[in-house]
């Protein structure tokens, strides 16, 4: 047997080495998974339109108006102060001043007159950022039912950053309420 200086150097070279490889990917381990991850939504198999950058789908634009539209018109006397405060936080920067002191008229008169109302939503078309919704509103005054009517509401919205208190990343710019 030939038993040099070259073979007794390599078992513990090779050890070495493979102790060295694993002390890396160890590491590479470690950094990867502290590493922040980015989220990608993707539609599922069976979404019924392409998503594409920069544009609002109308699920969510349907969704948001559909919202804006039951908080605005279900009230009564006790719960319009939290529904004006809901309301106010969907509002479009450009429309919150004049939207606003709106709504605090209307708060105003619900409180003072004693006045309730009910919305039934019966359909809801939406055409890019502009939602119909075709509704049964019923006011009440001193628990009475004072009217009744078919009305159709066009709210208009536009695109703004996501927040915590209004996670669809969309404000009212417009609303308009047409009475049948």
């Amino acid at each position: 047997m030939d038993i040099g200086p070259g073979r007794l150097l390599r078992p513990p070279l090779i050890a070495g080495a493979l102790l060295g490889a694993n002390v890396l990917l160890a590491a590479g381990l470690v950094a990867s998974a502290l590493a922040p991850r980015r989220v990608v939504v993707l539609p599922s198999a069976r979404a019924e339109a392409e998503l594409w950058p920069g544009v609002v789908p109308d699920a969510a634009v349907r969704e948001f108006a559909l919202r804006y539209v039951l908080h605005f018109d279900n009230y009564t006397p006790a719960t319009i102060d939290a529904a004006t405060d809901t309301l106010k936080r969907m509002l479009s920067a450009r429309a919150w001043t004049a939207a606003s002191e709106a709504l605090d008229r209307r708060r105003r008169v619900a409180v003072e007159g004693r006045m309730a109302s009910q919305v039934l939503p019966l359909t809801v078309k939406v055409e890019g950022a502009r939602a119909t919704i075709d509704a049964l509103r019923r006011t009440f005054v001193s628990d009475r039912l004072s009217r009744e009517a078919r009305v159709a509401y066009v709210v208009e919205v536009e695109k703004q950053p996501a927040t915590e208190p209004n996670p669809f990343g969309l404000a009212v710019v417009s609303q308009t309420l047409r009475e049948e």
